[in-house]
């Protein structure tokens, strides 16, 4: 795995992969999620992203905005294009907002 998915991971992001226990910074967060999106991921790794980053920008958006800066829309834009299942996103970001609570 990749370090951006691994940083990622580490800060709740809902895919069954194993955390490796290291908490990680608003910043750590903020550059994994850019180099994740920038990547171009698909099917479930996308899927699991998108409901990562609404769960952050709807509950925590002063984090959210601070950390990812001017890319903070961009970043939306990207989710929403993503968040394709809806019955899945509600799961995934249920997941990934219990994930969050306990880093920000």
């Amino acid at each position: 795995m990749d370090d951006a998915w691994q940083i990622l991971r580490d800060a709740g992001l809902p895919l069954a992969l194993p955390t490796s226990g290291v908490t990680r910074s608003l910043e750590e967060l903020a550059a994994a999620t850019r180099k994740a999106i920038a990547q171009e991921p698909t099917g479930r790794e996308a899927e699991a992203l998108a409901a990562f980053v609404f769960a952050w920008h709807h509950h925590w958006p002063a984090s959210f905005e601070g950390g990812l800066g001017p890319d903070a829309m961009a970043t939306v834009d990207w989710a929403a294009r993503n968040a394709v299942d809806e019955g899945r996103y509600l799961k995934l970001r249920r997941i990934a907002l219990e994930n969050l609570a306990q880093i920000l």
